[in-house]
Formats: structure tokens, sequence, C-alpha cells
């Protein structure tokens, strides 16, 4: 007898042999590649956007990218407080700050003559200021003003150690950030170049910048035009009324072709 290879179980059922006709099972990976293939950019740039929109919005509500304090530097008479609160920054998202529209802000303060803002990440914020720089010191009534080499009247700030005195006789009003006729600087530094000693003058808008001589003569000197001229005129005219024993009520060399005086 041959022998034979039994056959499989499920052929040997009952008894009865037969061909299985089950096919092996495959995987086919394209139903879900497929769809990849034709939108995976689609998807990818999706993705890409919710990420970014995540990280901004994680960005702009954290803390740590707010304005709580700034720098300042250059300050000797402006607070930094009062620099900080006039650029107006705190609580402010650093993303949102203008550096040029905050620089105008603290250029406002009538003691700040310029203001530049640097910023850096996270919150990081420097204020560097240039102050006005008070030349002489000017009185109109009660009042006392600085005023800066640009003729720019501003808040006195403290002590100026020897400071020239303008005396407005005529007691007019002034206010932070006016500006003087640039004739009064020039005839006040005109005279300070020439009597350094002198403590004050006095200026009215009819007879410009005068001075008191040490005989207590009021001399009138109008603008700091030929002011050499003028002084020389003036010591001329001083030592023949001292030598007449003339006391003047006041000497006026405005013109110096024509000097005059008053008699008392």
């Amino acid at each position: 007898m041959v022998p034979r290879r039994p056959g499989r179980r499920s052929q040997r059922r009952l008894g009865t042999q037969y061909h299985s006709s089950t096919r092996p099972i495959r995987f086919a990976l394209a139903p879900v590649i497929g769809p990849w293939q034709a939108y995976g950019s689609r998807l990818a740039a999706a993705l890409l956007l919710a990420v970014l929109v995540w990280a901004a919005y994680a960005v702009f509500t954290s803390s740590s990218f707010y304005v709580y304090g700034a720098e300042v530097q250059g300050n000797a008479v402006v607070t930094p407080e009062e620099v900080y609160a006039a650029s107006q920054l705190d609580g402010l998202s650093v993303f949102w700050v203008n550096v040029d529209a905050t620089a105008e802000k603290v250029e406002a303060l009538p003691n700040v003559k310029s203001a530049r803002v640097e910023v850096r990440l996270p919150a990081y914020v420097t204020i560097v200021v240039e102050e006005r720089t008070p030349e002489l010191m000017w009185q109109t009534g009660s009042a006392r003003w600085w005023i800066d080499a640009e003729g720019t009247v501003v808040p006195p700030r403290g002590d100026l150690s020897s400071p020239l005195t303008i005396i407005d006789t005529d007691a007019h009003p002034v206010s932070a950030g006016q500006h003087l006729d640039p004739s009064i600087l020039a005839a006040a530094r005109s005279l300070r170049r020439l009597l350094p000693e002198l403590p004050e003058m006095h200026y009215s808008r009819a007879t410009g910048i005068s001075f008191t001589t040490r005989e207590g003569w009021p001399v009138h000197l109008g603008d700091g035009q030929n002011m050499d001229a003028k002084l020389t005129v003036l010591v001329a005219l001083r030592k023949d009324l001292l030598a007449r024993k003339v006391s003047p009520e006041f000497i006026d060399v405005r013109f110096v072709e024509r000097p005059f005086y008053k008699v008392k």
C-alpha cells in the first residue's frame, strides 16, 4: 500500500475531501496614503498655521511681554518716575511700543530736550534723555524760571551755581516751553563776557538790556549789537560824570553815536 499524506482537517471533515477557497488577507495602503498624498501639503500648512496661531496667542497674552518698568538714563533733575509716567508704557505689550511716539511723549516734559527709546525682548525698555541745561535765571514778578542755551523757558529744578539773573521789569508772564527773543540772550551773553562779575541785569521791551553801575546809575544797552563799543562809550561817559560830580537818573548808550543821560 502506498502511503499518502494525510489531508487537512477541513478536508477530512465528515470524511469528505475538498479544497479550501479561502484567499490570504492582503493589507492595502493605498486608501491611507492616497489622501495624504493628495492633501498632505494642505494638512501640513493647516497644522503649521494652527501652531503659529497658538504661539502668537501665547506670546501676546503672556505677562512676560508686557512693560512694567523702564531704565532711565541721562537724567539729573527729572526723576525716573516722571520720565516713565510720561512715556505711558506701563502695562503695554512690548509689541505695541512705538519708540518714536514714546520719545515724543517724554520730550513733552519741560526739562527734557530730547529722548531716545530702546526696546529689547521680552520686555526691556531703556529711555535715554537729554535735559535742558540752564544758562541763566529769568525773573518776572515773583516767578523765577530757568533759560537754556536755546532760550527755552524751563521750570527751575534745584539751585544754579552763581546764576546770571535777568529781571523783567515789565513783569511780563511766561510759561514753560516758551522761547525768549534771541536778541535778549545775545545781549546778555555779550554783557556777561565783558562784565563777568555782573550778578544781574534788567530787561524791558522799551530799552532792552540794562544794568546798574556801582554808583547806582541805570545803564540802558538795548540789544547785543556793538556791545564792546557801547561799554567803551559808557566808560568814557562815566569818567566824565564822576569828574563833574554829576549823578544821572540813567545813562542810555543804545545808540553809540548818540549816547545821552538824564540828570536827576
